[in-house]
């Protein structure tokens, strides 16, 4: 029997130790005022005696605790070679059916996180079972029991994203490019990511069992908050040391480095850290452990839609595919044109990823829905601010409000890039209406943002409406003209009578349209400059459009031939004097010579070349010049600039 207890125990144990998921906000005993060893005394003993009263319950049968043991076994097998078996099958599964490359990695990623978060989670529910099954478990702890079996479940997930990224068995299968420094602990991090999950709220968990004191509660959080705070501070660090090193390879190299873009966020994980210590320190705990829950949470559920949006792209492109099955399908037996393929892909591409991101934005933002203290007090003494005395300027909310914008401006900026690089150039659409589309959309998604940040805070339409009518006069005098270029932009858009490419002639500024914005038009002139023009000049003023976007690189020399027997002679001898490779001019379209005035042994032509693509106007116009008086003298014949 006292071998029966000891393995009891060790099972007891490991259920108090269990990580469970969820946010960490115990109910606690705030009036205990007790010194910091009799409040962990106090605690402890309330433990114990939990232990004791479970330890009392006798197993459900006679053969409870070897059957207990054979199910431990059984699940831990699970976990560990069945799962590594399972995994090499379905690697080998993938082999066989020939997929791209994008599809087989994101493939066997995806496949990772899910197999394995799967067969751990059901390894903790077959622990949870055996325990009801074998013991009588007191409700407190059947309680933790659960949780662990919860926790094992995240911590699994947390292994999951781990094998994913770090690809152990293939470095190929690696779904992005891993900074050398970080191949052999990439996987570590969300292993220990999903582990402080769950043993954060066990805190809270235990916490609530026992009715622990203030005392005994802040130095479990704070020492959990400790251990997540020196996680996140040296994955951070070694990302940034990774960096530096390609960095300065690169430059070696003479190269851009090949670091992913999401090393280069790390600033703002060191100001949310920085926030979480502060907060700590200054004895707000709850939202310190917040903060640091947050960001080993929102690192888990984003690193998965990542990978799964790049799974659904890839199966999509290849599902859709010409060459293939439902691609042939379509083309051959539906008649559907194979651009519209390409774009059915793409739009069903986008429409999954927005749900994905938006689902993944859900799970991020869920645990910030609990109320907390508002830290600053609202004084609003002038009456026109009386109509926004409601406003919740919390922690919580000013976050929520911040999180909310820069989400709302991320994802109009991705689909704008999508748009711009993907979906619209399979389209037949001209470019002026991509550009208006492109435009609008990006409009319309910082709007939304804008909004969407304003009503976390509080701020309704009508309060917006009531500042905004207070501030009309200024904004009549003061921003006049900016509202009038904005007003322009917009019907510049709409209209159309312009667009990218096109050289036009406006204010007395000449070059092609690189770009319409919100205020001005970007124009790129023959020296290789930038115009920028108020969009208003294009509404009230004349504008010369000449609707071809080798109008930047056309040049035009007036020139005065002498020495030739005839006007044809001495226009072929300037065809013949520009007739060289070296020279920066295209040989398509042909350089255009016409005969304009008529003299006596002199004739004046207009010359019309082209530059290369690439090449300066004002220097091939140098070189042009410099060629002609180095060659014209040789022949025996003049050439002047008229």
């Amino acid at each position: 029997m006292e071998h029966r207890k000891k393995a009891l125990s060790l099972v007891l144990a490991l259920c108090l130790l269990g990580v469970a998921a969820g946010p960490a906000h115990a109910q606690i005993v705030t009036d205990a005022k007790l010194p910091v060893l009799e409040a962990l005394q106090r605690d402890l003993g309330t433990g114990s005696s939990l232990l004791e009263r479970q330890l009392d319950e006798p197993f459900t049968n006679s053969f409870g605790f070897p059957l207990l043991l054979a199910m431990l076994g059984i699940a831990i097998a699970v976990v560990w070679p069945v799962r590594l078996r399972l995994l090499k099958v379905y690697t080998t599964w993938l082999d066989r059916l020939a997929l791209d490359k994008r599809l087989s990695v994101s493939a066997t990623s995806v496949g990772n996180v899910v197999l394995t978060t799967l067969l751990v989670a059901l390894s903790g529910q077959f622990l949870l079972w055996a325990l009801e099954a074998n013991l009588s478990l007191l409700p407190e702890t059947l309680i933790l029991a659960k949780a662990l079996a919860i926790g094992i479940g995240i911590a699994g997930l947390g292994l999951g994203v781990g094998r994913a990224l770090e690809a152990p068995d293939d470095p190929g299968d690696r779904p992005l490019q891993i900074p050398p420094g970080l191949e052999e602990t990439v996987g570590h991090y969300p292993f220990a990511a999903g582990i402080m999950l769950g043993l954060t709220n066990l805190i809270d968990q235990t916490s609530r069992l026992l009715h622990a004191t203030s005392t005994s509660w802040n130095l479990a959080q704070g020492a959990i908050a400790l251990i997540e705070g020196i996680v996140v501070a040296r994955f951070l660090i070694l990302a940034g040391k990774a960096r530096e090193r390609e960095v300065e390879a690169a430059t070696a190299a003479k190269k851009g480095p090949v670091v992913p873009a999401i090393f280069g966020m790390t600033a703002i994980v060191w100001i949310a850290l920085a926030a979480a210590g502060i907060a700590c320190l200054f004895d707000h705990i709850p939202f310190g452990i917040l903060i640091l829950q947050e960001l080993l949470w929102s690192g888990l559920v984003l690193t998965i839609a990542w990978l799964l949006t790049g799974f659904l792209d890839a199966l999509l492109a290849q599902l859709f595919d010409a060459d293939r099955t439902v691609g042939r399908f379509a083309t051959a037996v539906i008649g559907v044109r194979r651009s519209r393929v390409k774009q059915l892909a793409l739009l069903a591409s986008a429409c999954l990823t927005v749900m994905v991101w938006l689902f993944a934005i859900g799970m991020v933002a869920a645990p910030l829905h609990s109320g907390h203290s508002i830290v600053i007090d609202q004084m609003r003494p002038l009456p026109l601010l009386n109509s926004v005395r409601s406003l919740d300027l919390s922690p919580r909310t000013i976050g929520m409000a911040l999180l909310v914008l820069f989400i709302g401006i991320a994802l109009t900026r991705m689909v704008r890039g999508w748009l711009e690089k993907r979906f619209l150039p399979s389209t037949t659409l001209d470019i002026g209406v991509r550009t208006s589309l492109v435009t609008g959309l990006s409009y319309f998604g910082i709007l939304a943002a804008l909004l969407g940040a304003t009503n976390v805070l509080g701020v309704q339409l009508e309060k917006i409406t009531l500042i905004a009518s207070a501030l009309s006069v200024g904004i009549g005098f003061g921003l006049q003209s900016i509202i009038q270029n904005f007003v322009s932009g917009v019907i510049l858009l709409i209209e159309r009578p312009v667009k990218p490419g096109d050289w036009v002639s406006v204010s007395g500024a000449e070059g092609t349209i690189r770009r319409i914005r919100v205020r001005a038009t970007e124009l790129a002139t023959t020296d290789g400059g930038t115009a920028i023009v108020p969009n208003s000049s294009f509404i009230s003023g004349n504008v010369s459009n000449q609707g071809n976007t080798r109008m930047a690189e056309r040049l035009d020399l007036t020139l005065a031939v002498s020495g030739c027997s005839s006007p044809a002679a001495a226009r072929q001898a300037l065809l013949d004097l520009i007739a060289d490779d070296d020279l920066p001019v295209r040989a398509d379209p042909a350089p255009d010579v016409c005969l304009t005035t008529l003299g006596d042994g002199e004739w004046t032509f207009n010359l019309r070349l082209f530059a290369k693509p690439g090449a300066n106007p004002r220097t091939a116009r140098s070189d042009i010049l410099l060629r002609l008086a180095a060659q014209s003298e040789a022949k025996g014949i003049k050439i002047k600039t008229s």
